[in-house]
Order: structure tokens, then sequence, then C-alpha cells
């Protein structure tokens, strides 16, 4: 089985286009479609820039390394939610 996400693209006559990766043999696939409208400029939106998460995470070992934390038991993860 291969899970697989990617975009597609939809034409006016309702042709599907999708991509696939180059390592998926030739054959016959039982296909899943699961649809959510994304708008054009929205490929992968929801990813941090490397440069961000590589800050987040050094801060987060500098915080670490010098006792600057605080015990789960006092973080309110109910702001996060």
């Amino acid at each position: 089985m291969h899970i697989i996400q990617t975009q597609v693209k939809i034409s006016r006559d309702h042709i599907l286009n999708v991509v696939l990766p180059d390592n998926i043999a030739e054959g016959t696939y039982q296909v899943v479609i699961v649809m959510s409208p994304q708008a054009e400029n929205e490929l992968y939106n929801d990813e941090t820039p490397d440069e961000v998460a590589i800050e987040g995470i050094t801060e987060g070992l500098k915080q670490a390394f010098t006792n600057q934390t605080i015990p789960l038991s006092q973080i309110d993860i109910s702001k996060n939610l």
C-alpha cells in the first residue's frame, strides 16, 4: 500500500490530473480520493520555513541547557488548542 499526498488539478471537464512519484510501479490500484479545496498560492502553506523551525529548536535547546524550563504540570495546553 502507498499513501501519497499530492496536489491535483481538476479541469472544467472534471478531468483529474495527478502527478505520481517515479517509484510507483505500473499496475492496477484501488484509489481513495479525499478532496480539500486549496487556493493556488496555498501549496504547502501549513509548513514552517526551515529557518523558523531551526531558530525555535535552537532557542529551546538554549533554554533547556540553562535550566530555563518549567514543569509540564504547570503548562496550560488549553491556550494552544
